[in-house]
């Protein structure tokens, strides 16, 4: 299933690429039109809009993660679909080599988060579906530091005790309720630390998690 997953990411992310190139004649025509009827102001929005676009994209292409790189276009492209603010930070010095941590297991803990605050973003109105995600490497205390934040509902204490539980789920029918125990199993594998936070003031909620470099004996 791991698998399964990690190339559909890798094929969205070459979809995406793909479609760029395919729609390069068509953004020229439009530019080309723009000068030509005088529309500078358009031109420029325009202009910059595609610039930003394809950026972004370049970005994530070259990082030194391709798992990073496939699993934050991926992201991408379904909260463009969904109406979601998605932002990230990666670090831009990852070399899956120097841990023992599986960039799967990475792909793994940080997906099922940003898939669940995903599915939490959508319960509110377009304009407030705001969802985050951070990797930092922590080289001096040797950690690698994720997190993911997202606004919602506010969670009481009896249910971030049993939000980690196997089978637990708000979310009615076609959702398994595994995704964050799979994130706790993977966490305890790695002999890591997993703190939850819901502010109800101002209505976000974070996941931190700091897994060390090396395993401890």
């Amino acid at each position: 299933m791991t698998q399964e997953v990690y190339v559909e990411e890798i094929n969205d992310m070459f979809t995406s690429i793909r479609g760029q190139r395919h729609d390069f004649l068509n953004h020229v025509q439009v530019i080309h039109t723009m000068a030509q009827m005088g529309k500078f102001e358009q031109l420029k929005s325009y202009s910059a809009e595609l610039v930003k676009e394809t950026h972004d994209v370049s970005e994530i292409v070259h990082h030194t993660s391709p798992a990073l790189a496939a699993f934050i276009r991926a992201k991408i492209t379904v909260s463009i679909g969904k109406g979601i603010a998605f932002t990230y930070d990666l670090p831009t010095d990852w070399n899956p080599q120097e841990t023992i941590v599986k960039s799967i297991d990475i792909v793994k803990i940080i997906g099922n988060l940003v898939d669940n605050a995903f599915d939490e973003s959508m319960t509110l109105s377009p304009e407030q579906r705001k969802v985050h995600a951070s990797i930092v490497l922590n080289k001096i205390e040797s950690i690698i530091e994720i997190t993911v934040t997202n606004k919602g509902r506010f969670l009481d204490s009896k249910e971030l005790e049993r939000i980690f539980l196997p089978g637990y789920t708000t979310k009615g029918e076609g959702h398994s309720g595994l995704g964050l125990a799979v994130v706790l199993e993977r966490v305890k594998h790695y002999k890591g630390t997993l703190d939850m936070k819901s502010d109800n003031l101002l209505g976000m909620t974070t996941f931190s998690i700091s897994i060390p470099v090396i395993l401890h004996g």
